[in-house]
């Protein structure tokens, strides 16, 4: 009962007050006390010196039927609700096992400062939140060849859940390498899970073997940007699971391995539902001369079963035939996708939307394809108003610029208002609502006429092609201001002044790649902040 009575007390004690400590590398002390002029040294350093107080479960190894939580450094003056602010430098690794939080730890870059950590490893954690961060051991002198971000479930110690990664840089090195030796030695994966009720969101991967896996139950991951892979760009291996907003582009073909841009799969009779994809952006490769270019299947989900799955408003750009696949599907809609083949007259040929039966003879059944673009639909499901476009010609008579992976559509292209209302998205992959005409458009993207006088009334700011090659046009511009370009580590490289309703950025001179756009008033105040893909 004491014990009981103890953990009430803690937190109830954390809700009344919550304290920021301060770490620096490069004027703390773990001598200090962690304020704001007395810092600590290195995040690893706190975590190893017993600082954080938390509790673990108990007894071991985890019993689900039998278990408690024994609270865990008591005297530790990190408590859970606090926040830890790094500033500038190498913080080392962050390895934690057993930290069951009843409120979130945060762990926060101080403004303006970019902390770097080797690795985070998580088992039997809960409630974390880590934001702002870099995480890369390039920074150190050597590479990982591992994960980077590693949140795991452990049979011994305990599950791990509650989990959040925001707004951090993930690398395994700055620069992509040229042969797949230097790939196979130097990479390691982004972000692995092995738990449930994780939240992954506007993070930036690079040069990694696999993007982001998740495998538990209610995750999402969303709005991340996965650049460079040799692997999968995301993996769905469980249920309840969202990926939303998500860029994964350049696949590097450095092994045996058939790389997905979002891939699931089962072993032995299990069951995935509920899972949605809906309004990402899988591209083979930028760069048709990009080293160590190989063949990225879209959505591959082959070994199901597979059920209650929604897939909409995905732009799929990928050279193979594979573009949406799922083997061992019931009760799935398919519907207002954009999957072609940046060269369908070229092996391995186009790509399809498909839904077949689970590769040993398990019927599929229940299923809906529907306003869908493909190269070719060939499904076993209900087919509602799909498009097939085979030839170059059919892409330029229907979107903006192919060639610069523009798939909006232009006036009097065959798909426009062509789509069935009863089986649409309620909006498009850029939040548009449906229908925008006369009836509901087939594909990713819905047509938009805006007059020069809807634009002065609106502030719904469009900003489009994205991706784009060459410009950006920023329309429906109502207040006077500054637009800028920024890297994803946040270093301002453009600056345009806001002189009209509408502006177009030249972006010929600008390295491929993930930048920010930002959209100020002249007195600073923000408007309007997103990403854009420059190929």
């Amino acid at each position: 009962m004491q014990k009981y009575l103890l953990i009430l007390f803690c937190i109830i004690s954390f809700n009344i007050s919550a304290s920021t400590y301060y770490i620096d590398p490069e004027k703390g002390s773990m001598d200090n006390d962690g304020s704001f002029d007395q810092p600590w040294s290195t995040l690893e350093e706190v975590a190893n010196a017993g600082l954080i107080q938390s509790f673990s479960y108990s007894p071991l190894p985890y019993d689900p039927t039998n278990n408690s939580l024994t609270i865990k450094n008591e005297n530790g003056p990190i408590k859970p609700g606090d926040t830890l602010i790094l500033r500038n430098g190498l913080h080392g690794e962050l390895f934690l096992r057993g930290y069951i939080n009843p409120q979130f730890i945060t762990i926060i870059a101080a403004e303006g400062h970019r902390p770097i950590l080797k690795n985070i490893r998580m088992q039997a954690c809960k409630n974390w939140k880590i934001e702002n961060v870099i995480i890369s051991t390039e920074p150190y002198g050597y590479y990982l060849d591992y994960r980077l971000v590693f949140l795991e479930s452990h049979g011994w110690h305990g599950p791990t859940s509650k989990i959040v990664i925001q707004n951090c840089e993930i690398f395994s090195g700055e620069k992509p390498w040229e042969t797949a030796e230097e790939w196979l030695s130097n990479a390691s994966s982004g972000i692995i899970i092995e738990g449930d009720s994780m939240l992954i969101e506007n993070n930036y991967l690079k040069n990694v073997v696999m993007g982001i896996s998740a495998s538990g139950d209610f995750i999402q991951a969303n709005h991340n940007v996965i650049e460079n892979f040799s692997a999968d760009g995301m993996r769905m291996q469980g249920s309840d699971i969202l990926f939303e907003g998500n860029t994964i582009m350049n696949c590097y073909d450095v092994d045996e391995n058939h790389d997905d841009g979002i891939q699931s799969f089962i072993i032995g009779d299990g069951v995935f539902r509920n899972n949605i994809i809906r309004s990402n952006i899988i591209l083979n490769y930028v760069d048709k001369d990009q080293r160590l270019l190989g063949p990225l299947q879209g959505i591959g989900c082959f070994d199901g079963f597979y059920e209650n799955w929604l897939i909409e408003n995905n732009l799929i750009i990928v050279n193979h035939w594979h573009g949406i696949t799922l083997l061992g599907a019931r009760n799935c809609t398919i519907r207002n996708n954009t999957v072609l083949d940046p060269t369908p007259d070229i092996r391995p040929g186009g790509s399809w939307i498909m839904v077949d039966n689970h590769k040993d003879g398990r019927p599929s059944e229940g299923c809906i394809v529907a306003n869908n673009v493909a190269n070719a639909i060939a499904s076993l499901a209900m087919l509602i108003n799909n498009v097939e476009l085979k030839t170059y010609e059919a892409y330029d008579s229907n979107f903006v610029n192919y060639k610069e992976y523009d798939f909006h559509l232009i006036e009097g292209s065959r798909l426009i208002d062509a789509g069935s209302p009863q089986n649409a998205s309620e909006t498009d992959i850029e939040g548009v609502s449906r229908p925008q005409g006369n009836g509901v458009d087939i594909g990713a993207y819905e047509f938009i006429i805006t007059t020069a006088e809807e634009q002065t009334i609106t502030s719904n700011i469009k900003i489009f092609p994205n991706p784009s090659t060459g410009h950006l046009n920023i329309e429906q511009l109502n207040t006077p201001g500054w637009i800028g370009i920024y890297d994803m580590r946040g270093h301002k490289i453009h600056q345009t002044q806001i002189s009209d309703h509408a502006v177009q950025l030249e972006l010929r001179d600008l390295n491929p790649g993930v930048y920010w756009i930002k959209i100020k008033d002249n007195k600073g105040i923000d408007l309007y902040t997103t990403r854009f893909v420059k190929l």
